[in-house]
């Protein structure tokens, strides 16, 4: 009973000694073990905790690792990856102290953003009678409208519909969303009088021949 006793009066007093080095350990210190070991400066990680002999021994991230922040880390953070299949590329470079940024493509934007873009979508495209109302950025999409009446576009702005009229031409076809009104030269004036001439005397001797034919 009394070993028991002495046991577990150790345990509840390297408890305590436990808490109190956590309680104690400062800003620039890390907790191992129930000790505070001084942190590795960014850039750097852990090789060898400290102990009651020697302080925290401290190596230099590898190639394509960082730490960004002192630290007590055994082993440096991965570089993130700007993957063009995720539409993204590099914005800047990973270094021993900072992460790689990464940014969306031209003509795309970032749909997955934590504190660094993960993922880009290709911004929507507006469709034939449309325009952009709003271009798309690095972080928002395309914004698109319809054009409004008397107006046609092919999903970029849009146009007024040709007034074939106040050109001296024929509206052959008017316009639509999506296409232009079609416009066809006048005939010359001389030429539509020669036509209703033509058509004037045509039914003149359709009459004639009536009559005769109607008085045999």
């Amino acid at each position: 009973m009394c070993i028991f006793y002495n046991l577990l009066k150790l345990l509840l007093l390297l408890f305590v000694r436990i808490v109190l080095c956590v309680a104690a350990c400062n800003n620039a210190e890390y907790e191992i073990n129930g000790e505070c070991c001084p942190m590795c400066d960014p850039g750097k990680r852990v090789h060898k905790h400290c102990d009651d002999f020697m302080t925290t021994t401290c190596v230099s991230c590898i190639m394509m690792t960082y730490t960004n922040a002192p630290n007590g880390f055994i082993e440096c953070l991965p570089c993130s990856v700007c993957d063009q299949s995720d539409g993204l590329r590099v914005k800047q470079a990973c270094t021993l102290t900072s992460d790689t940024v990464c940014e969306p493509l031209p003509g795309y934007y970032c749909i997955y953003l934590l504190y660094n873009c993960e993922r880009a979508m290709k911004h929507s495209s507006c469709s034939p009678g449309q325009y952009i109302n709003q271009t798309g950025t690095e972080f928002r999409d395309t914004v698109c409208d319809y054009c409004p009446a008397g107006s046609y576009s092919d999903g970029t702005f849009c146009k007024l519909h040709t007034n074939c009229e106040s050109l001296d031409k024929t509206t052959i076809r008017k316009g639509t969303d999506t296409t232009d009104a079609e416009c066809s030269d006048r005939p010359p004036s001389y030429l539509l009088t020669l036509i209703l001439c033509v058509c004037g005397v045509c039914l003149l001797m359709f009459i004639i021949i009536t009559v005769i034919i109607v008085k045999k």
